[in-house]
């Protein structure tokens, strides 16, 4: 069975012994929801009898709940298991250190004290996540008629609203235009970055308004991707290594002159909106 322990509002109190039932593991996860409702982040304190033996049911209860915690895990601060038996001490330790951003601790049942002391300190603030650079940088030509960038990194959303307010107004030049993309250790997508409705709607005119495409370093499943769909297309791709780089520029008509912190295509966002 698993009984509830009043210890403090932080943290989330059990104490296991006998049989533990699928009924023990859905009291045990929604006493703990309740506590992540409350709270930013809390604690858990786990004191198993030597008693305690898990049934088959409880087995898979737990199992099925084990995913829907998975986001949750930067919400528990600290985990103290307080028991004197081996195998859950050696499984307590094996999940500190699966799940590192927990600090799991065990404690003998002499030290019970101690360790109620340890896990009821005030949990340190959830860590604010840093706003990542932008991936995308857009470069400045001497070709008026040749828009050009570069992707450092990972493609997040953000850099994709930015490609498309960028290159939507390049695309309303008179005439054919070319583009020239150059990736810097590029690491795959954000997949909400790729369904964007603008950049879908942007690719579509672009195929017939593109004549040529120099694309530098790709990874080998994104030149298998564009050699596939080049032949489907009316906009010419041709793809450089990094060492092939001047003849990219040479290929479709221009120099990097520096980057475009403005971007290339302002002028014409400002005359539009006058």
């Amino acid at each position: 069975m698993i009984e509830i322990l009043e210890l403090s509002d932080i943290v989330v109190g059990m104490r296991l012994s006998g049989s533990i039932t699928a009924d023990d593991v859905e009291k045990a996860y929604k006493v703990t929801e309740e506590a992540l409702e409350k709270h930013e982040r809390v604690s858990l304190y786990a004191e198993v009898d030597a008693s305690t033996a898990l049934t088959f049911e409880g087995i898979l209860k737990d199992l099925v709940n084990i995913p829907g915690q998975l986001g949750k895990l930067s919400r528990y601060y600290r985990a103290a298991v307080v028991t004197d038996l081996k195998w859950i001490a050696t499984a307590a330790r094996f999940e500190g250190l699966v799940f590192s951003s927990i600090d799991v601790r065990v404690f003998a049942m002499s030290d019970r004290e101690k360790a109620i002391t340890w896990v009821s300190e005030k949990p340190e603030p959830l860590p604010v996540p840093e706003e990542p650079a932008p991936s995308v940088r857009f470069l400045a030509t001497d070709n008026d008629n040749v828009f050009a960038y570069e992707i450092d990194g990972r493609l997040r959303e953000k850099d994709t609203k930015e490609i498309v307010a960028r290159f939507a107004p390049f695309l309303e030049r008179d005439g054919k235009v070319n583009v020239l993309g150059r990736f810097k250790n590029f690491n795959g997508f954000d997949l909400m970055s790729v369904f964007d409705d603008d950049l879908i709607k942007l690719k579509y005119k672009s195929t017939a308004k593109v004549e040529r495409y120099a694309v530098i370093g790709v990874k080998p499943w994104m030149r298998n991707f564009l050699e596939l769909v080049d032949p489907l297309i009316n906009t010419e791709i041709r793809l450089f290594d990094p060492s092939e780089e001047k003849a990219a520029w040479e290929w479709v008509g221009a120099s990097e002159t520096g980057t475009a912190d403005k971007g290339p295509s302002d002028t014409e966002t400002v005359a539009g909106a006058a």
